[in-house]
């Protein structure tokens, strides 16, 4: 995540209103990071592809790409 320096410079200011405002925007601190959508799905696919082929996926293909090669590699 790139650094947001307006943001992280807000969250040190003492005025508080900051703070409040990004709150309510749902940033609560400036460590937070936003959790890939399917991650797990992701992670499941890259472990059957192991377990399959025997070999590490590429870790940039996405979740139909992995889907695909698993397909293909077990004839389907």
């Amino acid at each position: 995540m790139k650094h947001q320096a307006y943001f992280t410079r807000a969250m040190q200011a003492k005025d508080r209103r900051f703070a409040r405002i990004f709150a309510k925007l749902g940033y609560e601190t400036a460590d937070m990071v936003a959790e890939e959508p399917g991650k797990d799905d992701l992670a499941e696919l890259r472990a059957t592809y192991e377990k399959v082929l025997g070999k590490r996926p590429f870790m940039g293909w996405d979740a139909e790409t992995l889907a695909a090669k698993i397909a293909e590699a077990k004839g389907l």
